[in-house]
């Protein structure tokens, strides 16, 4: 179902017909008549039906193009005869009558929203869907962000994009860089500028010593992902793209160990719940059933991601989202921890807690004995199990349009003494939405090395270089 935006009109002028020359024994008095006429026009109250087109022509921006399109070359329109007297009966005043009702009525718009209830089949049925990404320093993710867009299989005619880019430090150009990628995918080359980038950082040579240490598999997957042949609406422009620009206050460093430090979940994501409300806010249209929420520093994700979740006809779902580490490490871990289900000592902990406390997930100083949906994985478990949730992670959330519609927010304060997400998740189960996720669907977060991972790296590094030269 597509519905055509409407933009700013240009104003139409209305030019009247230049009159005959009068003789000069006439002018005199009709200038004395005319006075009078006026006159009485103005303040004799019967005549308000008379159109004055300066009033007319403050409400044309809001006007339908097409209705008006027959003026766009100026129409004479005679509406006073010489003697000033409205020609109410003839067929000119019947078109302009006509032409009036149209034009106020073009600017009421009229939306069922038992229309955007979303659908599980909502490629066939042409939900309109919108991916909102919140950005925060993140030119360096912005080219992998954008290749996992334009590999989305869900018809990019029925995606509007809406970015936020907030509380960015001074040196950063996220907002420029974005900017520049957007044109580039809604002009259909953006994966060919990609690529020459690609190239010239593969003669630069990798700055990423982590990849030194990843395993083998982890690196071939990470090659193929984005390797032709590429489904055919890969370079497909999207419906829309709307860049929004607005801080918040957010001074949390955006490296690994800062963002992770248990002293600042609260106050951090109580900020970043404020930024994904006024970014639903400013973008969410009517005409909108589903809203998918994607982090841009997702590594490896399916291309058809949207119709898989989409298929369960779940209020809310998640996909379980791990992360790959050196294989010193482990090999893997499971990422994203703020999906899970409730348990009797989680309950129990926030009956202790203080109103305005917030439980922090997967940290010692919290210990709720909650399942976790990271934590339930199995390799070659079935991708299509699903499992009913009370907090959801925020990396990649396709929620209903309607549960927003009717008040579900992202708690920008302490809300059952949890904030942000997995409030969210709390406040939808507590209004009746069907929240869920799927264990063994998982998508791969990029790996961010910790201060304490990037010290080991280095020792090793040492180690190999103090090798090589005994050799």
């Amino acid at each position: 179902m597509f519905h055509p935006k409407k933009s700013d009109l240009p104003l139409h002028q209305f030019h009247p017909r230049e009159q005959p020359k009068l003789k000069k024994w006439l002018k005199k008095p009709l200038v004395y008549a005319l006075t009078v006429i006026l006159l009485w026009w103005f303040f004799w109250p019967s005549h308000s039906e008379v159109l004055h087109y300066s009033d007319e022509e403050k409400l044309l921006r809001a006007m339908d193009f097409e209705r008006l399109s027959k003026y766009d070359e100026g129409v004479d329109k005679w509406l006073i005869d010489h003697e000033g007297t409205v020609t109410q009966g003839t067929p000119q005043y019947t078109e302009y009558l006509k032409d009036k009702e149209a034009l106020y009525h073009s600017t009421v718009e009229y939306w069922d929203l038992n229309d955007y209830q979303g659908h599980p089949d909502g490629e066939e049925q042409g939900d309109l869907i919108l991916l909102l990404i919140p950005l925060r320093n993140a030119e360096s993710v912005l080219p992998l962000m954008f290749k996992h867009m334009m590999n989305l299989t869900y018809p990019h005619s029925l995606i509007d994009v809406a970015f936020l880019v907030s509380d960015c430090s001074p040196d950063d150009h996220t907002l420029e860089a974005l900017f520049d990628y957007s044109i580039a995918l809604q002009h259909g080359n953006l994966s060919k500028v990609l690529d020459l980038e690609d190239k010239e950082k593969s003669v630069k040579g990798s700055t990423e010593l982590h990849l030194n240490y990843m395993s083998p598999e982890y690196l071939d997957q990470r090659e193929k992902s984005f390797a032709p042949p590429f489904h055919k609406g890969y370079d497909t422009p999207f419906r829309s793209v709307e860049i929004f620009k607005k801080d918040f206050g957010q001074v949390i460093g955006q490296g690994f160990t800062d963002r992770h430090d248990v002293k600042v979940q609260g106050i951090r994501r109580k900020l970043m719940g404020r930024a994904r409300n006024w970014l639903t806010a400013n973008a969410l249209k009517p005409y909108h059933s589903w809203v998918y929420w994607r982090d841009a520093d997702v590594e490896l994700m399916p291309g058809d991601i949207i119709q898989n979740l989409m298929k369960f006809d779940y209020d809310v779902i998640v996909p379980n989202v791990w992360r790959p580490l050196p294989e010193f490490l482990g090999k893997e871990q499971a990422y994203d921890l703020n999906s899970w289900m409730e348990s009797e000592q989680g309950l129990a902990l926030a009956k202790k807690l203080e109103e305005d406390d917030v439980i922090v997930e997967g940290y010692a100083e919290y210990p709720t004995w909650r399942v976790h949906l990271g934590y339930i994985r199995k390799p070659d478990g079935n991708p299509d199990e699903l499992v009913n949730l009370d907090g959801v992670g925020g990396v990649s959330i396709l929620a209903k349009a309607k549960i927003f519609r009717q008040g579900v927010q992202f708690p920008a304060f302490t809300f059952l003494n949890h904030a942000e997400t997995e409030a969210f998740g709390k406040m939808a189960k507590k209004m009746g939405f069907k929240v869920g996720g799927l264990p063994h669907y998982t998508i791969w977060h990029i790996y961010e090395p910790s201060e304490d991972d990037l010290k080991e790296i280095a020792k090793k590094e040492r180690k190999k270089r103090r090798s090589g030269k005994r050799e």
